[in-house]
């Protein structure tokens, strides 16, 4: 049954905890309410990921099991007197489960997705991890005594996570591989790639434009037939359109004609007269 684990982490996270980890890191309480929110559901979502797997969730019923239940209390009281060595110890307490390694491109996702220093989102996972695991730990012990609860928690929690998940992170933290426990659920919520289904449906698609440009070729050929069989012009439009004749050139023989014939009558005439 699910529990809405990103409302029980938030309700640990309180107002007065948020002013007081801004001033801690030096940020505006508004950007740390922010960083907060989306903090929150990316590292449940990292959680869910390791939960994926049964060394995964192994490790996070080891790591609950092996945290003080008054972790995040210790941790609180250390934020409100404006400790800033409790944000740092908070970070520790992902280490064992993420890596140094991903619990810094944890950071730099936030910090891309929310504008924020990468070392001021830092700050704030070394608040909101040992929320999540405290209140993870304050659940009955037969939710994450071993790895089979722990799945079978995170199985349960994945639409909650999902929902609390900004749109503006997911793409980021599901390039770092922070959401493959949540992949069904992100993928029918706002995934910002199309999933493998519509890719597929994509590719007759890409077929269908392939047949409709050797169509369009097939199209072209087609046309020049055409205007290669059109009927010639008629013979009337030719001989109006093309230019007159020149002149016959033999004129001046014509003369030449009329003159001997004048000639020859002439000396006719002389003869018999």
């Amino acid at each position: 049954m699910a529990i809405n684990l990103p409302s029980l982490v938030s309700q640990l996270i309180t107002p007065d905890l948020i002013e007081r980890t801004a001033a801690i890191i030096g940020i505006d309480p508004a950007l740390a309410q922010k960083l907060v929110g989306a903090a929150i559901p990316s590292v449940l979502g990292a959680f869910a990921s390791e939960a994926s797997s049964p060394d995964g969730a192994r490790g996070i019923s080891d790591l609950i099991s092996s945290q003080d239940p008054g972790l995040f209390d210790t941790l609180a009281a250390g934020v409100i007197s404006g400790d800033a060595n409790s944000l740092a110890s908070g970070v520790n307490v992902l280490t064992p489960l993420l890596g140094t390694e991903g619990v810094n491109q944890l950071a730099n996702v936030l910090g891309q997705a929310t504008g924020a220093p990468p070392q001021a989102a830092a700050s704030v996972l070394g608040l909101v991890g040992p929320a999540v695991v405290g209140a993870l730990g304050n659940q009955p012990p037969e939710s994450w005594a071993d790895g089979h609860a722990i799945s079978s928690l995170f199985a349960a929690e994945k639409q909650a996570i999902t929902a609390a998940l900004p749109a503006s992170l997911a793409a980021g933290l599901a390039d770092s591989g922070f959401l493959q426990g949540l992949d069904t659920a992100v993928s029918g919520a706002f995934r910002t790639t199309p999933p493998q289904s519509t890719l597929g449906s994509a590719t007759p698609g890409a077929q269908a434009g392939t047949s409709t440009l050797g169509s369009t070729e097939a199209a072209a050929p087609a046309s020049r037939s055409t205007l290669d069989t059109r009927p010639p012009p008629s013979p009337q439009l030719q001989h109006q359109a093309a230019p007159p004749p020149p002149p016959p050139s033999s004129g001046s023989m014509t003369w030449l004609y009329l003159i001997i014939a004048v000639l020859i009558v002439g000396g006719l005439a002389w003869y018999f007269l």
